[in-house]
């Protein structure tokens, strides 16, 4: 981005003529698309993770379930010894995904802020 910049939260522009101001609400009409785009995606994982309802607990298990469960695990435990695997990233929690929200809000809020006083700037001038 040419005349914006994005600072965590804060947002700032700095344009000097009409042409730059115009180049400027481009950018930032677009970032705040894109921004909107993946707060709706946010949102909706917040949403599927908020919607788990608590299952029913399984019966405990016999002691035969449990032997067979211990020999599995020993067996994949050798077999898998010497193949070792990346561990998988954690799912975010759905603290981490509301603290993004509302810094996604935030920033949001900031873009529009600057939008509407370069919309303002560029009546002036007309």
């Amino acid at each position: 981005m040419r005349f914006t910049k994005i600072d965590g939260t804060a947002v700032s522009v700095s344009a000097t003529s009409a042409e730059e101001a115009k180049a400027a609400l481009k950018e930032l009409r677009h970032k705040k698309r894109e921004l909107k785009f993946l707060r709706g995606a946010l949102a909706k994982t917040q949403r599927a993770g908020r919607a788990e309802r608590a299952k029913r607990p399984k019966a405990p298990k016999t002691g035969l379930q449990t032997f067979l469960d211990d020999i599995r695990w020993g067996l994949s435990a050798i077999v898998e010894q010497g193949t070792e695997q990346a561990q998988a990233p954690k799912p975010p929690t759905l603290a981490e995904i509301e603290a993004e929200v509302r810094k996604l809000d935030e920033t949001l809020h900031n873009i529009e802020g600057c939008i509407l006083q370069l919309q303002g700037k560029l009546l002036s001038r007309s």
